[in-house]
């Protein structure tokens, strides 16, 4: 246990090192100017290694405020930190931002009983007679991401400990595609499986909003001059005058075919990568015919994660 520790540690004394190296040479800065934070934000989010806050939205440190923990949930800790940004602070806007394929929502608590430490099994039931009850209560444990983020707002807007004046919404975002959805894209579904029904639909209107996005910003973001590249993700279709989503290799296409002679016709199909339905190829979308030059975006998959059904045990 030591040893690995050791190993763990002389990787981040590592990359402070080669952190302080990039500051000598001015690819890195550490120094703030300004007020902190700079917007007057919080999130709250997950404790997943995979969601990273500041590259998600392009932002710097000291743009904001971010607290994190298991499930992205209120607590009367985060509470405290919420009331120390808000009056110390003047923050005035409140997100509360989940995730897909989230392991609170896979988190199996009879498994956990078996792990845990004498000393934690006692205080975990010792308020309660019914100890699968409090463990629940404590971990906070979830089956729906999207009914977790709408308890989440709520629970933020009935505090009365927080000012009404203070803006909170919700926020959904997808590891595997790296798509944030805002709260009035949530707001059509009631739960996680009619989101995930609906999700080819959903992403096919975020392409959408890139595209105008990417017209609008052309100059700022890829220069006036750029519009020969060789690994180019979107091109056009000279012939039909469509966009087509270039992410497939050949085994991954091979492994699609399979798939589909397994199941029936106008079946779809969700798991953690494609979403597929017999005969239409998940990369193929067709876009009504636009004028905009060949140009590089970053690469955009289309993804559905497995829906995860309670078990009758949890």
């Amino acid at each position: 246990m030591n040893d690995k520790f050791e190993d763990i540690e002389q990787i981040l004394i590592e990359g402070n090192k080669q952190y302080q190296w990039k500051i000598i040479q001015e690819e890195e800065f550490n120094q703030i100017d300004g007020k902190i934070p700079r917007y007057p934000v919080l999130i709250l989010t997950c404790m997943d290694p995979r969601i990273d806050v500041y590259r998600i939205f392009q932002l710097k440190p000291g743009d904001l405020f971010v607290l994190r923990n298991s499930g992205n949930v209120y607590t009367e800790d985060v509470l405290r930190s919420v009331l120390v940004a808000i009056h110390k602070y003047n923050i005035q806007y409140i997100v509360v931002l989940g995730h897909l394929d989230c392991g609170m929502k896979k988190l199996h608590l009879h498994d956990l009983t078996n792990k845990l430490t004498d000393f934690a099994f006692k205080k975990i039931g010792r308020s309660g007679t019914n100890f699968y009850l409090e463990l629940l209560k404590f971990f906070k444990a979830f089956a729906d991401e999207i009914k977790n983020i709408e308890n989440q707002v709520q629970k933020f807007r009935n505090a009365r400990e927080i000012p009404t004046d203070i803006k909170i919404t919700g926020m959904l975002y997808d590891p595997h595609t790296g798509w944030v959805f805002r709260d009035e894209e949530l707001k059509p579904y009631s739960n996680y499986e009619d989101f995930a029904k609906d999700f080819r639909n959903i992403l096919q209107s975020k392409k959408y909003e890139l595209i105008d996005y990417i017209e609008s910003n052309q100059d700022e973001i890829i220069g006036e001059n750029v519009l020969h590249d060789v690994e180019t993700l979107m091109e056009i279709d000279e012939n039909r005058k469509n966009i087509k989503l270039v992410e497939s290799t050949k085994n991954q296409e091979s492994a699609i075919s399979d798939k589909l002679e397994e199941i029936p016709n106008e079946t779809p199909i969700l798991n953690a990568n494609k979403f597929v339905s017999r005969g239409v190829h998940s990369n193929l979308i067709s876009i009504p015919k636009i004028k905009i030059p060949k140009i590089f975006v970053p690469k955009i998959k289309v993804h559905v994660p497995v829906i995860y059904k309670k078990s009758e045990e949890d």
